[in-house]
């Protein structure tokens, strides 16, 4: 009798073990997500500390270069190497300041609206000709519950002479890349290098960020433009 019951028993064991599956990943991407955030949190904490050491030490050569500019015997050298480290500190306040403000929009976005966004994308001229280094943040807001999939595609316009032309990532990238892939919950960094060809005067570059997965996502058009030092 029982090779006539044997066939139920293998279905029931095989969706209580598939229910079993499907909690597993569950819990564990609510623990990978914990993790992530509480590493975040502990990057934001950081930051907030060397910036408001930045801060003080702010105030400490402000202070120090007020005396030296009122002072009779002022030294001239000593006045210029305090507003030389002042302008570097400056600098390096200003960037901190932007990466507590960007860790903090990541876990407290307020009204910011929610979804995918490009935060950063930046374009600067490598040492050969032609060469420019790319810097591309993609952020998710107030909905990274789960992880995003998707890539970003590259549309860059311009003249070679007097003739209009668009080129692909992949004109551009050696060896030849169609496209970005990202995978992130909170926020990715991507960066490279690529390659204008001879002739070719970039005006602008437009990124179209696209979800890839279950859920349909509206893709994401933004339009750059070029570094007018790279002409």
């Amino acid at each position: 009798m029982w090779h006539m019951y044997k066939p139920w028993v293998v279905v029931l064991f095989l969706t209580v073990l598939a229910g079993y599956g499907e909690w597993w990943l569950y819990d564990f991407g609510k623990l990978s997500g914990a993790e992530e955030l509480k590493s975040l949190r502990a990057e934001h904490a950081e930051l907030r500390r060397h910036y408001r050491d930045l801060n003080k030490k702010n105030i400490s050569l402000r202070e120090r270069n007020t005396i030296l500019e009122s002072s009779s015997q002022v030294d001239q050298q000593a006045a210029r190497d305090i507003q030389e480290e002042l302008a570097s500190l400056q600098e390096e306040l200003q960037a901190a300041r932007e990466e507590v403000e960007f860790y903090r929009g990541i876990m407290a976005p307020g009204d910011v609206a929610s979804g995918l966004r490009i935060h950063r994308f930046e374009l600067t001229p490598g040492l050969q000709s032609g060469d420019y280094h790319y810097d591309l943040v993609l952020t998710q807001r107030k909905h990274n519950d789960r992880i995003v999939t998707g890539l970003v595609e590259w549309r860059i316009i311009g003249n070679n002479g007097d003739e209009t032309r668009e080129l692909k990532l992949s004109d551009v990238t050696r060896p030849e890349v169609d496209h970005l892939d990202f995978q992130f919950r909170y926020f990715q960094h991507l960066t490279g290098i690529i390659n204008l060809p001879e002739g070719f005067r970039a005006r602008e570059v437009v990124l179209s960020v696209k979800v890839t997965g279950k859920d349909p996502v509206e893709p994401i058009e933004q339009s750059f433009e070029w570094p007018v030092t790279g002409f």
